[in-house]
């Protein structure tokens, strides 16, 4: 039964993703207006193209989307550097909070206008700022942490740990009677690069938001670094207490243990409570930020869906009232939220689900204990932080060492901000592209 579940939900996606390339011909189509939406989608945001259709269909049936979806964190920069490139610019463009800082920055989309940004939460309106003015709409947002099952905690008298002395007794607790500390996967390049950054949010960006900066300049560097060093060295002590297969497995196979009781933590994002809800019905889930040295890590909020505009746009105004009618439709929103396993970064709006980990989620940010990984991704941008997750997975398997991959950080260390046209020109002349021919076959 789990390996059908496990392919149903593959199925899913993939349909969903399939149908996102395009949409059916309606009635009176050249009365229409054709807008093109370009939208990097995670695995648990592709579905909400097809909500959003229904809710144009309704609201602006004279208005016709024309969608390309593709996976967020392999193809939407390469996408969005082509299109600038090129001057086919998309008319709405959907990716995540950082992103605004690297395209507004060379121009190339629209403000938001004031009716739309004041809906939208302080904080999260910070995230896509430039200048002063507003360039992204953000829409919702993940939290990411430890997930751990309630259950198991409470038969062996555990409770969620601030340092990581305390994380090592709950880990030789578990496997003195047997149970596998940590469920994990590491097929999957992404799910290195993204708790990674966990780590060095807590450990690094707290304390200086601005070390991607202080890298480039060679003022710090990943060798020799030694809060750089733990955050690496806590995947492979993951890795050791996790399943002897972990480095075989995909996201959906680990998911779908973890629900079945078989892992007691899963270092991870509110996303995987799309397949938790679905399955493991039984479980008591609960979440805390992975400890640091210091006893003080934060959970990690994730600004998600944030639309931006074409500053070229031929239909500015009309993508404000659309942009305004989206946050302001309760509905959909509530839908989308719901789909997503997500939270609203909308003013005033609840999810009226409550998933099994919410009320851990409310009680953080209620006690000012959570931070936006924006700021970690601006520092060290997306396809930096995959590609040294690439590198991890060669030392996890015992193909390069520590140093090795440290050293090839700082060889490589313009690669990890927003390179202009110029800069991107020159890099992608130098051979040094994603994974640099390194990646694992």
């Amino acid at each position: 039964m789990r390996r059908i579940r496990q392919v149903l939900l593959v199925a899913a996606t993939a349909t969903a993703l399939a149908g996102c390339t395009s949409i059916q011909p309606r009635e009176n189509d050249e009365e229409k207006i054709t807008l093109s939406v370009l939208a990097g989608q995670s695995t648990s945001d592709a579905g909400v193209e097809d909500m959003i259709d229904e809710w144009m269909a309704q609201h602006y049936p004279q208005v016709s989307l024309s969608w390309e979806c593709v996976d967020w964190g392999d193809k939407f920069h390469q996408q969005m550097q082509g299109r600038f490139a090129a001057g086919d610019v998309p008319d709405i463009m959907i990716g995540k909070a950082q992103d605004v800082q690297a395209y507004a920055r060379l121009g190339n989309l629209g403000s938001i206008p004031e009716r739309c940004s004041r809906k939208t939460e302080d904080e999260a309106r910070k995230l896509v700022s430039v200048n002063g003015k507003v360039y992204g709409m953000p829409y919702n947002a993940w939290y990411q942490g430890v997930i751990y099952n309630k259950n198991l905690f409470k038969a062996y008298d555990l409770h969620p740990p601030k340092t990581t002395e305390e994380l090592q007794h709950i880990i030789a607790v578990l496997e003195q009677n047997h149970i596998v500390p940590f469920a994990s996967h590491y097929q999957e390049s992404w799910k290195v690069a993204n708790m990674t950054m966990q780590y060095m949010m807590n450990d690094i960006f707290t304390d200086n938001p601005a070390w991607g900066d202080d890298f480039r300049s060679g003022r710090s560097n990943f060798g020799g670094n030694e809060k750089v060093i733990k955050s690496y060295e806590n995947n492979r002590f993951i890795l050791e207490h996790s399943w002897k297969d972990a480095l075989q497995i995909d996201q959906f196979e680990s998911d779908d243990r973890f629900t079945q009781g078989e892992a007691a933590m899963y270092l991870t994002g509110s996303w995987s409570m799309q397949f938790a809800n679905q399955y493991g019905d039984d479980i008591d889930f609960g979440i805390f930020p992975y400890p640091n040295e210091a006893g003080d890590a934060k959970l990690i909020r994730e600004t998600n869906m944030t639309f931006m505009k074409s500053a070229d746009t031929a239909q500015e105004e009309l993508i404000d009232d659309i942009f305004f009618s989206l946050l302001e439709d309760q509905e959909l929103l509530q839908e989308i939220l719901s789909f997503t396993q997500s939270s609203s970064v909308v003013k005033g709006i609840e999810p009226v689900y409550r998933n099994r980990i919410q009320a851990d989620i409310d009680r953080y940010e209620k006690e000012g204990k959570v931070i936006d990984v924006t700021v970690g991704n601006a520092q060290l941008v997306w396809r930096f932080q995959n590609m040294m997750a690439q590198q991890q997975l060669l030392w996890m398997k015992g193909g390069k060492s520590l140093d090795e991959i440290l050293a090839y950080a700082d060889q490589n260390r313009q690669l990890s901000g927003y390179a202009l046209a110029e800069e991107a020109e020159e890099l992608a002349g130098s051979g040094l592209k994603k994974g640099s021919g390194d990646k694992e076959e």
